[in-house]
């Protein structure tokens, strides 16, 4: 018995060690990919679930239109995996969209069905006379937290969002600059406890123009004309030849892709560390934001997931589509690493 019990020692022991050598075991997971199916899939302003992935579809058709209202209403059948990268098991259960048109027109659809989500955008296919400042039609596959987590519990910490990405169908009418554009990137919401403002951070996967185009591939601040948000690449260093300041790419994995699109699955994380943040925090709090807190530890993160979006602007000279995917998509955190000899 004394045997058995330090055999058992010396394995928990090995085991101990192994899980500390291994850099997943130090992730805390905010949250884990999960098993939502189509129900999950929303339009425009309709309630979203807590702590569940959710496709918030907007933007497909103009104001007042039956397209627009109806735009993820109806069950679609067609195989959008041939341009989402994602091949529904049963499409009738998993898809929804407003027109059941597939190839070689493609209407939009979108899909959802546990732990995978994809979807096509094809502003060929729903009118869009309209204006939209600061964003173009989009699907916003995302988990709201409830209760939010605290960002960063303390100095040191990193914040993770990862996920496995397909992007393996953009088509563009004529080459973008601005209008025309597609892109697909991770993002996440905060909100500061002590003055209540809200911002975002998106994390740059792809985007259909060359490096520098329109700003592509450069870190930069904006807003949407309610919310402020920082865009960095996922890139060491920015198509303007700049470091990118304010998250950086996980060991292994991919990064930003400008210009073509990728048929294969990519395993991307997007790391914001302490200091980036706390960086970040000081430019917004210098611009646009002058009255956030300089605090890291002061932010919740209200949700995070993954964006595509087009910007065909109006009329019929700028037409573009999308189609993407992705599964394993989590939001992890990392406490400080130790300091060797203490």
């Amino acid at each position: 018995m004394r045997r058995l019990a330090l055999a058992l020692a010396v394995a928990c022991l090995g085991l101990a060690c192994r899980a500390a050598d291994n850099p997943l075991a130090r992730f805390r997971t905010l949250s884990p990919p999960d098993c939502a199916g189509a129900g999950n899939i929303i339009a425009e302003d309709a309630a979203a679930p807590s702590n569940a992935t959710y496709i918030r579809v907007q933007h497909i058709g103009d104001p007042g239109t039956a397209e627009l209202a109806g735009e993820v209403a109806n069950p679609v059948t067609w195989d959008v995996g041939q341009v989402s990268g994602y091949r529904a098991s049963d499409p009738a259960l998993a898809q929804r969209g407003y027109r059941d048109v597939g190839l070689p027109q493609g209407a939009s659809a979108f899909q959802l069905e546990c732990g995978v989500a994809g979807f096509l955008l094809n502003s060929w296919q729903f009118s869009h006379a309209s204006p939209l400042f600061g964003e173009g039609p989009s699907a916003s596959i995302a988990r709201d937290l409830s209760p939010a987590p605290r960002a960063y519990p303390g100095p040191g910490w990193t914040l993770r969002i990862g996920g496995d990405v397909s992007v393996p169908w953009v088509l563009a009418q004529v080459p973008p600059v601005d209008a025309g554009t597609a892109q697909v990137g991770f993002f996440y919401y905060v909100q500061d406890a002590t003055s209540g403002v809200v911002f975002a951070h998106l994390a740059g996967l792809f985007d259909n123009r060359p490096g520098g185009v329109g700003g592509s591939g450069v870190e930069s601040v904006g807003s949407d004309g309610v919310t402020a948000f920082v865009s960095s690449p996922l890139l060491a260093t920015d198509a303007a030849g700049a470091p990118v300041r304010y998250l950086r790419p996980g060991v292994g994995s991919a990064t930003m892709q400008l210009g073509a699109p990728w048929a294969d699955r990519r395993a991307f994380r997007a790391e914001i560390p302490y200091a980036s943040f706390r960086d970040m925090l000081q430019r917004l709090k210098s611009g646009p934001l002058p009255q956030i807190s300089e605090r890291p530890e002061d932010y919740r993160v209200l949700l995070f997931g993954l964006l595509g979006e087009i910007f065909p602007e109006t009329g019929d000279a700028h037409n573009v589509s999308l189609g993407a995917s992705v599964t394993g998509l989590a939001l992890t955190q990392e406490p400080p690493r130790a300091i060797p000899g203490r």
